[in-house]
């Protein structure tokens, strides 16, 4: 038999690719004629329910199978090639089972012919790279009977469990090949609250607090609102710093005779034993230590006045730039507040223990 020429090569392609789409089976036998072309057979369903046998055709020599039909009337005294089937089937039971592709092929519209077509060349790529051809179609309504394509197994021989569609481009996996694959199911709704590393090491950083919002998510305070609850922080820490000092003031003002009035030491019964060695006494204002220790209160005073003063002035010029300049100096103005923060406490800790040795002593 002459080689075929290239315009028989394309039509023969093409009829392979049609008919796969339309779910034939590409077999792994050839023609007995040409001897190079495999032959493609009909799928089991269409034989079943018309209850004949199953019929294959090759795409050089036969063409198309209904143009088997035309076979004995053309070379009435030959055996047409439409005689192959698995087991042979006659003339006669053939021609009733070839309408149906007809119809099918010229109920095809123009744009389904051009997107098989495209397919079919899609595919056939595909296949010469190891990819493998699915019996199952593409989900997407769009696709019309596009038949999946497997990727080609792992180097280690293992098989890839993913799936894809050359005309819409989607992309399946398996849920039985998921874990085998190193992959991990994660929740719909696992998702939703997720926090990056990046705002996890700021939040670590700036002291940032995360509300509990209910059902496992959270939010985190931003930075008007960090700023908001760190005004609120310093108006307390302020007001009840300056209380204190306004107490202390007070106590000292007290008349000495008042203080050692009758009344006011009058003893009062005692449920342990006293230990007059180990009994504290609190320094007298003259006293170098007393002396310090109003020294030492005054200068903690102004400096967490002027700490908080800062505090307002920073908290009150947040930065507005955008970018990457304007992340930086967001950073740093982050970083100020918290370092502002931190002193405020510090500072309170140490009028805190100055007040007590003051009143109690040591």
């Amino acid at each position: 038999m002459p080689a075929p020429t290239m315009s028989q090569l394309d039509q023969t392609s093409a009829i392979l690719g049609e008919y796969m789409l339309k779910g034939w089976t590409l077999t792994d036998l050839h023609c007995s004629d040409c001897r190079s072309t495999p032959l493609m057979r009909e799928p089991a369903a269409i034989a079943q329910r018309e209850g004949r046998e199953r019929i294959q055709f090759c795409a050089l020599c036969d063409g198309r199978p209904e143009g088997r039909v035309l076979a004995p009337t053309t070379a009435p005294t030959s055996a047409p090639p439409a005689q192959r089937s698995i087991p042979s089937t006659s003339t006669s039971l053939a021609s009733t089972s070839t309408p149906a592709p007809a119809q099918t092929s010229n109920g095809l519209s123009q744009q389904d012919r051009a997107q098989s077509d495209d397919a079919v060349s899609s595919i056939s790529t595909l296949l010469l790279k190891g990819y493998a051809l699915l019996g199952e179609n593409c989900p997407n309504p769009t696709c019309r009977g596009i038949p999946l394509v497997g990727y080609p197994r792992r180097p280690d021989g293992s098989k890839d469990g993913r799936k894809m569609c050359v005309a819409c481009d989607g992309r399946w996996v398996a849920e039985s090949s998921i874990e085998s694959g190193g992959m991990k199911v994660v929740a719909p709704d696992a998702g939703v609250g997720a926090e990056s590393p990046r705002s996890k090491r700021r939040r670590e950083l700036y002291g940032l607090v995360v509300e509990e919002q209910g059902k496992g998510k959270e939010k985190v305070v931003e930075s008007h609102d960090f700023q908001k609850r760190a005004k609120e922080s310093e108006d307390q820490l302020v007001g009840g710093t300056k209380s204190a000092l306004i107490e202390e003031e007070d106590e000292d003002n007290f008349d000495e005779d008042d203080v050692e009035s009758p009344a006011l030491n009058k003893p009062k019964p005692s449920t342990s034993q006293s230990h007059p060695s180990q009994s504290s006494r609190s320094p007298d204002l003259d006293s170098p230590l007393g002396l310090a220790l109003s020294n030492t209160s005054s200068s903690l005073a102004t400096t967490l006045q002027n700490l908080s003063s800062s505090l307002e002035r920073y908290a009150s010029h947040p930065p507005t730039g955008q970018g990457l300049r304007g992340e930086e100096d967001s950073g740093k103005w982050f970083v100020d507040l918290k370092l502002h923060t931190e002193a405020i406490k510090d500072v309170l800790g140490v009028i805190g223990q100055v007040e007590q040795a003051r009143k109690v002593g040591y």
